[in-house]
């Protein structure tokens, strides 16, 4: 299948996307119109989204193909794919048409495998694919297994799960080894093809079947099965079950070639290697006619944990190093923080162009104590201000601050995060549908639209969680066959609706009408809470005849002000300046971006790990150390210092025009002249209150 991209459906989409300037011919045409397997790398703001949506509209100009096959766009997260429908939608529906497939590699992998596979090797289509969900399933697992007597012969699995994942842990308490546990019952690795369990990186057997230990894998196997049975699935369990399905069903990856012809994969830095490994599987193979272009920044690379080096190793690379979002100087600094930059062909540019003869902003260092943190919002607020950044058109991407650390158990050591300077509390900004409360459900439901819908929804999750822990569930047919799952929603409405008192339908869509709307409009939390633990330990009660056992005990047990921060005053500012984690807006394009320097377990800032960790790479000797903030090209080789590196190059590129680096007087008060040599603007006002 011979395709090519056509100059004027080029001239269209930057007309659409760029509001009619053109697309550089250096990096950017080349990359729309390459229509062979390879990878982009690309510096942040580079416009990569943009590229791929212009070369996604033009395709969409040809669609259908001649061959009948489409074309997959799979991401890593669902803002990347929302962006992506939000801009091309309503400019080429077709491409979000049969055949073509937009949506997360999870979607991708839940709809195309692991949701057929379930059905045919456990009669259930997937109902629950969730990790919080999945954790307490491993949770109640573990308290339910029995230890070993005096009187026993053998081990109990208990005790070999107990002994392996506390191994070498000394002086911690029954309670932290209990949660480690679990913890390792829930990483977990399931070979459904050889019949193994694994563990660790490096996949080592913990039990197998026909093994040594196999009643212990028996144990374990069935417990995983019923869960797969009921629909219940961690998100890497959809990896495990495809895998399996590819093995016994190969022909699945001929179908699949045949319906995608072009395969684009954005933000590929964040994919874990089964996550790569199962698309290589799919289409990159000799026989294998599908394009496959991968494209991200292995700079970029904070997901879940940092990694020294990402599981993505790119191939017949091709590049974009101009940063249309970040100016010269900010583009300058940036650039000492790439930690893999592929024998210097990968490099940050800045290209963002002047308006109006506007004038670069230096990056702003801003000195603070621990006494005075609490000063930096109103301090961030005046920089902006200084600068007249409230009163252009950029103001519209927004102001942040940002830090690595949001939130932290052990508060009173000292050590600052997020939340002990600005009041963050991630359980706000949450966007999740299941939560282990009750008082959660009422509370962070998704408010982004104002309407009932959402608080309809949480409050009916809510319902239906009960109904899980209660063990009930429903018979249904299922391409014939009669099978018992949990209740959905629309299960639970149809049940209620089929009550043999017919009354009890419109009294209970009165209630939740009365109950979202008072959550949305007038927020009464506590009273909503109260008139649904009550219609939970009455009404639900009888209608399903429910125990009301410990697990829903626990989860209705009492109301918790989610959205109140205990002894914080929220600063209050005027530009609607924003508070949240560097892993939260990755992606994202700021006017100004303040970021925070913050520590975790111990007291280790990034400035303290940038200078404890950074050793000259020609050398094991630490000599000659090379430090980024001072725009000297790093030289960190330590695990520690490459992810201070990676979280800083993540934070430092998202704003257009100001960069703020609040950091502790304490840190840098002997190395100020160097940071005034690398073009900072020292900031110590706050060091005068």
């Amino acid at each position: 299948m011979k395709v090519e991209i056509n100059d004027v459906h080029i001239q269209e989409a930057e007309h659409i996307f760029i509001g009619g300037n053109e697309f550089d011919k250096k990096e950017r045409i080349p990359f729309i119109k390459n229509l062979e397997t390879c990878d982009l790398l690309a510096v942040p703001g580079s416009g990569k989204t943009t590229a791929l949506m212009a070369k996604l509209y033009c395709l969409s100009k040809q669609l259908p193909f001649k061959d009948g096959s489409g074309i997959l766009v799979l991401a890593h997260t669902n803002s990347t794919v929302n962006e992506i429908e939000k801009e091309l939608k309503k400019h080429c529906p077709n491409l979000f048409e049969y055949p073509n497939f937009i949506g997360t590699i999870q979607t991708f992998v839940n709809r195309f495998l692991a949701n057929p596979a379930n059905y045919i090797k456990y009669d259930s289509y997937i109902a629950k694919n969730d990790d919080e969900i999945y954790g307490k399933e491993v949770a109640d697992f573990f308290y339910k297994l029995e230890w070993k007597k005096k009187e026993d012969v053998s081990q109990k699995l208990k005790n070999l799960l107990y002994g392996k994942a506390n191994h070498n842990r000394l002086n911690i308490s029954t309670v932290e080894k209990n949660e480690n546990t679990i913890n390792f019952i829930f990483h977990l690795k399931f070979d459904l093809i050889n019949r193994k369990i694994l563990y660790g990186e490096k996949d080592t057997t913990l039990f197998k079947f026909g093994g040594s230990a196999n009643d212990h894998y028996l144990e374990i196997e069935n417990w995983k099965e019923n869960l797969f049975r009921n629909g219940i699935l961690s998100y890497k369990d959809s990896f495990s079950i495809a895998k399996w399905y590819l093995h016994n069903y190969p022909n699945i990856k001929e179908q699949l070639q045949h319906r995608f012809g072009y395969v684009f994969i954005d933000e590929m830095q964040d994919l874990e290697k089964y996550q790569i490994d199962i698309i290589d599987d799919i289409f990159f193979s000799k026989k294998s006619k599908t394009i496959i272009q991968r494209i991200g920044d292995p700079n970029q690379s904070i997901y879940n944990k940092v990694k020294e080096e990402c599981d993505w190793e790119p191939r017949n690379i091709k590049y974009l190093n101009g940063s249309n979002r970040l100016s010269s100087k900010n583009a300058d600094l940036v650039n000492c923080f790439t930690y893999r930059n592929e024998e210097e062909n990968f490099k940050v540019v800045g290209e963002r162009k002047l308006l109006n003869g506007e004038k670069e902003i230096h990056p702003h260092l801003v000195l603070f104590t621990k006494e005075t943190k609490e000063h930096l919002k109103i301090k961030f607020e005046e920089i902006i201000r200084d600068h007249d950044l409230h009163k252009i058109e950029a103001k519209k991407k927004g102001f942040k601050i940002i830090g690595w650390t949001g939130e932290r158990t052990n508060v009173g050591d000292g050590n600052l995060c997020l939340h002990t300077v600005f009041g963050y509390n991630k359980l706000s900004k949450t966007k999740k549908e299941d939560f282990d409360s009750l008082s959660k459900y009422l509370q962070l439901f998704n408010q982004e639209k104002e309407t009932l819908e959402g608080a309809r929804k949480s409050i009916l999750n809510a319902l239906i969680a009960i109904l899980r822990f209660e063990d009930k569930k429903i018979v249904k047919k299922i391409r014939g066959k009669s099978v018992e799952r949990f209740y959905t929603k629309s299960d639970l409405i149809e049940y209620i609706k089929a009550y043999p008192n017919n009354e009890i339908y419109e009294d209970f869509k009165s209630k939740l009408f009365y109950w979202c709307f008072d959550l949305v409009s007038s927020k009464n939390y506590r009273l909503v809470f109260n008139s649904v633990k009550k219609f939970i330990e009455n009404e639900l009660k009888e209608w399903f005849d429910l125990k009301i056992n410990h697990k829903t005990l626990l989860f209705i047990f009492e109301f918790n002000d989610e959205n109140k921060i205990k002894n914080k005053k929220i600063i209050q500012d005027h530009l609607g300046i924003e508070v949240a984690t560097i892993h939260a807006v990755k992606g994202q394009t700021h006017c100004a971006t303040m970021y925070v320097e913050t520590a975790y377990k111990k007291p280790i800032y990034e400035t303290l790990k940038l200078k404890e960790t950074s050793l000259n790479k020609s050398s094991k000797k630490q000599q000659s150390k090379t430090i980024p903030l001072y725009k000297e090209k790093q030289s960190c080789e330590t695990p520690t210092g490459i992810e201070a590196l990676k979280m800083m190059y993540v934070g430092f590129s998202r704003p257009t025009h100001l960069l703020c680096f609040a950091v502790l007087e304490e840190n840098v008060k002997d190395d100020l002249d160097k940071y005034r040599n690398a073009d900072w603007i020292i900031n110590d006002d706050l060091l005068k209150k």
